[in-house]
């Protein structure tokens, strides 16, 4: 089984979680803990450009930051999701919830 690597870095005024590999129920305890020691704290940016194929457990992952960010009212930014992203994101209907830039340059100032 491949893992899944989450690298964090500080991006002006976002942090920016960048993922590689695949997000499933076996790899997205990493993703969850990294995504929940940010989330609702500061604006946040997922890029899942590097993601090799995604199920619903990373979708909740996502989408449980999402509504942190909101509650706290934080951004949160999807950029360059990666064509399997893109579908499985799509596929659950929540698509609307997950606002998306196509690259880190286009991040909102």
């Amino acid at each position: 089984m491949t893992g899944i690597s989450v690298e964090v870095v500080e991006r002006g005024a976002w942090t920016v979680l960048t993922v590689h590999g695949p997000i499933n129920s076996y790899t997205h305890n990493e993703l969850q803990e990294k995504t929940m020691r940010h989330a609702g704290r500061v604006d946040m940016a997922v890029d899942l450009s590097g993601v090799s194929s995604m199920t619903s457990a990373g979708i909740g992952v996502l989408l449980a930051a999402v509504e942190d960010a909101a509650a706290a009212g934080k951004r949160f930014v999807v950029v360059a999701p990666s064509e399997v992203a893109r579908l499985a994101i799509e596929s659950t209907g929540f698509s609307d919830h997950f606002p998306t830039v196509p690259s880190l340059k286009e991040l909102p100032a």
